[in-house]
């Protein structure tokens, strides 16, 4: 259904007012809120022109189109031009000149002057740059209260340019309800602004100790890891030195060894690609990859190991499909699903690899007959918070794999989901699209 045009409405209101403003992740905040003041006074001029005119204020409603055409400049330059100080320090200036000459055309004291005053400095204190505060301050106060004593001495300076009585008490009430309305809707953008800044901080907060919990958990994981293969082979070379094993029992030795040390040298690759990502952010460079080129030298290093658990490898690839991807993130996905596939399939179990085309998308399935995933851990399976285990030949890993699978994966377009078999064990999909 398309959505009817009143419900559409506050939508492109809210979208125009983001154009006008600025986008939040392309303009900082001091400069969106200049640039909202910049629309309201605007606004607020537009009205005050035709009104000050017809209630015989004719030079205050030339001052104020002057001031209409000037503040549309600065609007320009701020949201367009990125002048933002150079844009706020001009309209202080020129908006504090354009009232202190309408102090003299407006019956000074008596007048609206006053109010316009205040109500310029808290827009002023609004768009400002913190440092500012302090000269602007000073300018208002010293301007201000210059004018009051000088009208004090020379009265005959400020003339009394009110037609009539009633005009007076509708320029001072006019003024009075525009001021009012104008500190209303800035403190509530204010207050608006200042609640999601808050929210947004406190969410960046949280992520960033999460994911400091997650980094001294992974690094805590991972010295522990690296030690014990490491004390393995110190181990096996100091008994090489003292002690003459026997051939079949030297022959085990280095092969579990081997099977440590390739399980490590994963275990570094995926460190390796995670550190990367976090320190120069994902790179992906898609072209057209033929699956089953890619996935048979993954095959060919795994084949010593699954020959020593007497694992069946089935595979059922065609030679010609073809997927959008990049080949280096690919490669590393296949090598973590195929190398889990492995691990947690018992010996003489089998892993059944297949690849077919499916419309517009390229379908690979990693099939096993291990012990399959625990229900209570499927919830976080793909992300950092997954505990290591142990596979069926007490094979380690650091919970790293399936989080980068996940997160190479939807940078590449693709999609990754798994489901436990029936009988036993597991299936992870991969679908990228189609080349």
């Amino acid at each position: 259904m398309h959505p009817t045009p009143h419900n559409d409405t506050p939508r492109k209101l809210s979208a125009t007012f983001t154009y006008l403003v600025g986008q939040p992740s392309d303009i900082p905040l001091e400069n969106r809120i200049f640039n909202s003041m910049c629309l309201i006074a605007l606004i607020v001029i537009i009205i005050n022109i035709p009104f000050n005119y017809f209630t015989g204020l004719r030079v205050t409603a030339t001052l104020l189109a002057v001031m209409l055409l000037l503040l549309s400049g600065l609007y320009y330059l701020s949201r367009f031009r990125n002048r933002f100080h150079f844009s706020v320090t001009i309209a202080v200036i020129a908006v504090n000149v354009m009232f202190a000459i309408n102090y003299f055309t407006s019956c000074g004291i008596a007048g609206a002057s006053l109010l316009s005053f205040a109500l310029t400095f808290f827009l002023v204190m609004m768009v400002s740059p913190g440092k500012q505060y302090s000269w602007w301050l000073g300018l208002n106060l010293l301007l201000v209260l210059g004018l009051i004593g000088y009208e004090y001495y020379v009265p005959q300076s400020v003339p009394d340019i009110y037609p009539d009585r009633a005009s007076r008490f509708m320029d001072l009430s006019v003024t009075y309800v525009i001021s009012v309305l104008v500190i209303f809707s800035g403190t509530l953008f204010m207050k608006n602004i200042y609640t999601r800044e808050k929210k947004r901080g406190e969410e960046k907060a949280r992520v960033l100790e999460q994911l400091n919990e997650e980094k001294n958990k992974l690094f805590s994981i991972i010295s522990h890891d690296l030690r014990n293969p490491l004390s393995s082979i110190q181990s096996y070379l100091e008994l090489m030195k003292n002690i003459q094993l026997p051939q079949h029992e030297r022959l085990q030795m280095e092969e579990e060894l081997l099977h440590m040390v390739n399980n490590t040298q994963d275990m570094l690759l995926n460190i390796l690609y995670w550190s990367k990502s976090q320190l120069q952010g994902l790179s992906v460079q898609l072209s057209p990859v033929n699956i089953f080129k890619t996935i048979s030298p993954i095959l060919h290093h795994n084949t010593t190991l699954m020959a020593s658990k007497k694992l069946r490898l089935e595979e059922n690839i065609d030679n010609r499909i073809q997927a959008m991807a990049d080949i280096n993130m690919l490669q590393l996905i296949l090598r973590n699903l195929i190398g889990n596939a492995i691990k947690f399939t018992p010996a003489g179990g089998s892993i059944h690899i297949s690849a077919e085309q499916q419309e517009n998308n390229c379908l690979l399935t990693i099939r096993d007959t291990g012990k399959g995933i625990d229900v209570k851990r499927m919830a976080e399976i793909f992300s950092l918070k997954a505990r290591s285990t142990f596979g069926t030949g007490n094979e380690k890993g650091i919970g790293l794999g399936l989080y980068l699978c996940k997160e190479y994966t939807e940078a590449q377009s693709g999609r990754i989901w798994f489901e436990n078999n029936p009988g036993n064990g597991c299936t992870f999909f991969l679908s990228f699209p189609a080349a």
